[in-house]
């Protein structure tokens, strides 16, 4: 393993949050997602791309691109959900409820939509749902989804949501569909959260 050139503390700070410490963490990535991560900036993806470059690696080229259009931070997931249309659907889903893309959200979740954060809240109906998800959006720096799981009517995904000043919130959210078939929207999500303060 090959450690991280001087890239500056910032930038070495920022990858850190995302455990990334040596140059073949780095390859595992594409350039333009980590780009986008708060503290990394182009004199530090120079200074890696050189040093991957003379260690024989390269940034990944991988990951797809998916509706990441106003999404100003990174996302760090699997994209390859092509043959798991549900799965697909959680991911769009979580990268719209963090950048608050209204349109994606309508697409995604059924009018009836019921969010439960047990031993908080509940919110029945999409649109007061995503009233309310606005209201409260954060400037995330990096989203990242560690596990996607989608199977017949239910889906799960936990990760992090890192927010511009660094702060971890952690989440676990359970997904029910309308039905089995391949493009039902979300009906339910039970979230678990956990906010760094």
């Amino acid at each position: 393993m090959t450690k991280l050139p001087n890239i500056g503390k910032p930038a070495t700070n920022a990858l850190q949050l995302l455990d990334i410490t040596t140059l073949e963490q780095v390859a595992e990535h594409d350039e333009k997602t980590l780009l986008k991560i708060h503290g990394v900036g182009p004199k530090a993806m120079g200074i890696l791309k050189e040093a991957l470059a003379g260690s024989g690696l390269a940034f990944t080229q991988k990951t797809k691109e998916i509706s990441l259009s106003g999404v100003d931070f990174a996302v760090v997931c699997d994209f390859d959900c092509d043959n798991a249309p549900k799965k697909r659907m959680i991911r769009d889903y979580l990268v719209a409820s963090a950048s608050g893309d209204r349109a994606t959200l309508e697409s995604v979740l059924e009018e009836s939509f019921v969010w439960t954060v047990p031993g908080e809240f509940q919110i029945k109906g999409r649109d007061a749902f995503i009233a309310e998800l606005i209201a409260n959006l954060q400037a995330v720096n990096i989203l990242e989804v560690q596990s996607l799981i989608s199977h017949g009517k239910e889906g799960s995904a936990h990760g992090t949501v890192t927010n511009k000043k660094g702060k971890h919130v952690y989440f676990s959210d359970i997904f029910t569909f309308q039905s089995n078939i391949p493009d039902a929207k979300i009906s339910k999500l039970t979230s678990f959260v956990v906010i760094e303060e």
